[in-house]
C-alpha cells in the first residue's frame, strides 16, 4: 500500500507541476457567489519544484523493494528445515 500511495503522490505532483507550467493564473469564484473572485498565480519556482519532487518520487517508487512473503532469512530457513526433518522422522514408519 505504501508503494501505491508514493506512486499516486508522485504522479499528482508531476501533473500539478505541468498544469502550473501551462496555466499562468486561475480565477477562483466562491460557489455561492457572495464573495469577490480571487486571482491565484503560482510563484515561478513552484512548477519546477513540483515536477522534480514528483519525478524523484516516481523514480524512488521504481526502486522500492518490499520483502516478498516467500523470502526468508537464513535463520528462518534453517529452523524450518530442522522442523521438517523432525516431522519426517516422527512420521516415518519404524524400520526393523
Amino acid at each position: 500500500m505504501t508503494k501505491s500511495v508514493l506512486l499516486a503522490a508522485g504522479i499528482f505532483a508531476c501533473v500539478l507541476g505541468v498544469e502550473m507550467l501551462l496555466v499562468d493564473s486561475a480565477v477562483v469564484v466562491p460557489i455561492d457567489g457572495s464573495g469577490p473572485a480571487r486571482t491565484m498565480t503560482a510563484p515561478d519556482w513552484a512548477p519546477w519544484t513540483l515536477l522534480s519532487i514528483g519525478a524523484a518520487t516516481i523514480l524512488h517508487f521504481g526502486n522500492l523493494h518490499l520483502k516478498p512473503s516467500g523470502r526468508r532469512s537464513a535463520a528462518e530457513r534453517s529452523a524450518i528445515s530442522e522442523r521438517n526433518k523432525t516431522a519426517a522422522l516422527a512420521a516415518a514408519p519404524p524400520s526393523g
